[in-house]
């Protein structure tokens, strides 16, 4: 098969996977019954991209249908619920508080607006959107201007990452842009007032995440007093990192006195795509990532390097069902929905050669199956690219269509609509 006919039938499958998903409370996570079959909204929030680039109407529709059924089940103090059960209306307590369902869901509703300028739909969501940013902003339990999350609290739902994450403090600055991209469309109503700041957020981020002692020792003082008029707390922890010196990367977590020393794809994906890095430190990382094989044999692995048995980080819960072991899902597993991101990430820093040839090898590891071809699989293993999860993933087959979209456009739908 040449390669512009298995991009040309990951396109065609991937769109019957959407519309196996479908349903009319909105998307499934996964289109077979074993798998996820609830309303996930942070799926939801993904698979939104990739619909939104596609413009399907039937599908944008179930967008629609998926934020509704969100707002009914969001608890009275704000909270959007991790799933929802759309048969039963059951909603699930298994994993720990997802603090990102409350982030997607903002995202979600300016991916919605920006496709159907409803405004009517919007006014209807409004009360309920401005509850889940509150609930949010609840989640700064500290004040520092970052969120917190508990340990295994986001889409690496079975993982030790906990308290200031990189990747829900990305998405918080990109939900807080999405909200303001809404208000501006309904002046006349009522707005929150942000706790903080878009920009603050990000010079957070590249305050506390990204750490360079470089040689000239007083630009590395400089910092540590940024850092000390921000929250000595932060101060005091970079106590702890004189091991580690500096890293081509934003570290993934930042705790107590600890700190993740991993490379967060997703995170790091997302803080180039939001533009909250610099032309330097998005250059560093795409090396990284570049020389790390990254996206070796396909497109893209959760974290690296891997967490064994005896690390400092490693989790004994790691072994449950055998899911996080090396090279297994969160832990440095392939995901074919962060391939979408990495491609769409190619495309904003300009590579488009380079993205062109991992939209290949994308739909290469969508092909893959255990039972059958075209799958678009959960996840793959790290080293042997063999596919390891649930099959028909809505967000596998929709992040296919984003990366497609991009590739094609040569420009980055949502975030360049936003963000500029």
């Amino acid at each position: 098969m040449t390669q512009t006919k298995l991009v040309n039938t990951a396109h065609v499958k991937a769109r019957e996977v959407l519309n196996t998903c479908l349903t009319s409370s909105g998307f499934r996570a996964s289109a077979l019954t074993k798998g996820y079959p609830q309303i996930w909204s942070r799926d939801n929030g993904i698979m939104a991209l990739g619909i939104s680039a596609l413009g399907d109407s039937k599908l944008i529709e179930g967008i629609r249908g998926s934020l509704i059924t969100m707002r009914v089940y969001q608890s009275k103090r704000g909270l959007i619920q991790l799933n929802v059960m759309p048969d039963s209306g059951e909603v699930s307590t298994e994993n720990a508080g997802a603090v990102d369902s409350n982030l997607w869901y903002l995202i979600s509703h300016a991916l919605y607006f920006l496709d159907k300028q409803d405004t009517n739909f919007l006014l209807e969501s409004w009360d309920s959107i401005n509850r889940a940013l509150q609930w949010i902003e609840f989640q700064d339990m500290n004040e520092d201007g970052l969120i917190e999350i508990p340990e295994a609290g986001n889409w690496m739902d079975l993982f030790g990452v906990r308290y200031n994450t990189l990747y829900d403090n990305v998405l918080y600055y990109l939900a807080l842009r999405a909200y303001e991209y809404m208000a501006r469309n309904i002046e006349k109503t009522k707005h929150h007032a942000f706790a903080t700041k878009p920009t603050a957020i990000a010079e957070r981020i590249n305050a506390l995440f990204w750490v360079d002692r470089c040689w000239h020792g007083g630009h590395f003082s400089e910092h540590l007093e940024k850092l000390k008029s921000m929250r000595l707390e932060w101060f005091m922890l970079y106590h702890n990192m004189g091991a580690i010196s500096s890293r081509p990367f934003y570290l993934p977590w930042v705790g107590f006195r600890e700190y993740g020393d991993f490379f967060d794809s997703f995170g790091n994906m997302l803080s180039i795509l939001t533009g909250i890095t610099n032309e330097h430190r998005t250059e560093s990382i795409e090396r990284y990532m570049h020389q790390v094989h990254i996206s070796n044999p396909y497109p893209t692995k959760a974290i690296y390097p891997t967490i064994r048995p005896g690390d400092p980080m490693w989790r004994e819960y790691y072994r449950s069902r055998n899911l996080n072991m090396p090279d297994h899902y969160h832990n440095g597993g392939i995901w074919p929905m962060l391939g979408g991101f990495e491609i769409a990430m190619l495309v904003h820093c300009k590579r488009f050669k380079e993205a062109q040839a991992k939209l290949v090898l994308l739909a290469e590891a969508n092909e893959r199956g255990i039972y059958n071809p075209w799958e678009f699989n959960e996840w793959l293993h790290g080293a042997t690219g063999e596919p390891m999860g649930y099959p028909m993933q809505g967000w596998s087959a929709s992040s296919f269509l984003f990366a497609e979209y991009c590739v094609a456009t040569k420009r980055v739908p949502f975030f360049e609509d936003i963000l500029r």
